[in-house]
């Protein structure tokens, strides 16, 4: 039993917090969260890889500058320019 519970901290919670992130980034969780599971290093590469194009509710891309930053901002954080409301130019239809 102890064993069991080991292997699924050692593992399991890796791959979640992956499966995760990865959802959010854009990218495949069954395939980050596999990696994270066996390589827990992988987690900072996903954590620290910003997507480069708009992922609706996470991140947007900047009008101006055409750089992405998360979504929750009002004010893009590279060039200053404020964000119109809450929808983002794809939303918008342009």
């Amino acid at each position: 039993m102890n064993e069991t519970i080991f292997l699924l901290l050692l593992f399991g919670l890796p791959a979640a917090i992956g499966f995760k992130i990865s959802r959010s980034r854009g990218k495949n969780p069954l395939l980050w969260g596999a990696i994270s599971g066996v390589f827990p290093f992988f987690l900072l590469v996903l954590y620290f890889h910003r997507p480069e194009h708009e992922i609706s509710g996470y991140f947007r891309k900047c009008a101006q500058c055409n750089k992405t930053f998360p979504w929750k901002d009002s004010v893009c954080k590279y060039c200053g320019t404020p964000v119109m409301g809450n929808l983002s130019k794809a939303e918008q239809g342009d």
